[in-house]
């Protein structure tokens, strides 16, 4: 089933999005907190990937889970190490950092990027929202498991770690019921690199998306922020 963008964000169809205007968006899965869609990409790349759901939280704490970037390894799936490069506030309501990640996906080698963030309170004038939006740092910040700040803290087998190609994404965090629920937007368009056809890096996004999910929510309940 095919959804025009602004039914999928609901409330928020007013945001700026990385994929606004493109049509095509269709339903992959579902349950009863959220809905995953997928959209094709140009030239036969790996999907994009659009997940929808609402949580009984509020969007600040759903902001302060998801921007706790070095305590990704605790409770993020295929995680092994995350660190925490550069962070500047800009303003009163925007953060920009950068921080590495090497991650340790199942069958395949190990994978690393480094990404920029930009970490925002009422993100384009919504007020109570919050918005954590990345995408792929390739400048001064960037990083490889062979730097001195990383080696010595990421550990793999007899493959050599593969750098991702692109990463951009973002999560988005809305209030529902007078902040005291959050529609939880979460959004990912990423190739891995190496030589993995498009149909497996697919398959892969399908079977990471409910794991994030359920680490997201599980994480919530153990800061007491959410009950499961």
């Amino acid at each position: 089933m095919k959804w025009p963008l602004a039914a999928l964000l609901g409330v928020s169809a007013n945001i700026p999005d990385p994929f606004a205007g493109e049509p095509g968006w269709v339903e992959d899965s579902h349950t009863d907190d959220y809905r995953a869609y997928t959209q094709d990409a140009p030239n036969g790349d790996i999907r994009k990937v659009l997940l929808i759901g609402s949580l009984a939280a509020r969007p600040k704490d759903c902001f302060s889970v998801i921007t706790d970037y070095e305590s990704f390894p605790d409770f993020m799936p295929f995680v092994q190490y995350t660190k925490l490069l550069d962070s500047k506030k800009i303003d009163g309501n925007t953060t920009i950092s950068h921080v590495f990640f090497f991650l340790n996906p199942p069958m395949i080698a190990n994978r690393f990027y480094t990404i920029a963030l930009v970490d925002e309170m009422d993100p384009d004038g919504i007020n109570g929202a919050f918005r954590s939006k990345w995408t792929l740092e390739k400048g001064p910040f960037r990083k490889t498991p062979d730097d001195p700040q990383i080696k010595g803290h990421v550990k793999w087998g007899f493959k050599t770690p593969i750098e991702a190609i692109f990463n951009d994404g973002y999560w988005l965090f809305e209030p529902l019921e007078d902040g005291s629920k959050t529609k939880v937007s979460y959004s990912v368009w990423t190739n891995p690199g190496g030589l993995i056809p498009a149909t497996i890096a697919d398959k892969a996004n399908a079977i990471a998306l409910p794991k994030i999910w359920a680490a997201f929510k599980k994480r919530l309940a153990e800061k007491k922020f959410l009950k499961l």
